[in-house]
């Protein structure tokens, strides 16, 4: 219980939260699809940022903290590929109760379809 205490009040970095291992998926969708239906599903919790000069988008699941600073639960990335779109998920131990990893792991699945 301490440890869910703990990370639900510290939060996870960007640091933190890109050293973590990524789940991967790979869909033939365009990115642009993949990211507007996630965006849709997760609503108001995440947070897009495109860049274009990358060829990527993030979609960034967390809260700012009343010091300003962005704590994530979630992070996704999305790269364009020349058939398709690479999906990593990496997930952190905050505490985040709007939405659970396995929820999060189905709403990629269903935005990341695989034919």
């Amino acid at each position: 219980m301490a440890a869910m205490v703990a990370g639900c009040a510290t939060g996870t970095s960007e640091k933190d939260i890109r050293a973590r291992a990524p789940m991967r998926l790979f869909t033939p969708a365009k990115m642009g699809e993949v990211a507007k239906c996630l965006r849709n599903n997760l609503g108001d919790d995440a947070a897009v940022v495109n860049y274009p000069a990358k060829s990527q988008t993030e979609i960034r699941i967390g809260q700012t903290t009343s010091g300003g600073e962005y704590q994530y639960a979630y992070l996704i990335s999305l790269t364009a590929k020349p058939d398709g779109t690479a999906l990593e998920l990496r997930k952190s131990d905050t505490w985040f109760p709007q939405l659970t990893p396995t929820e999060l792991e189905a709403e990629a699945k269903a935005c990341a379809p695989r034919s």
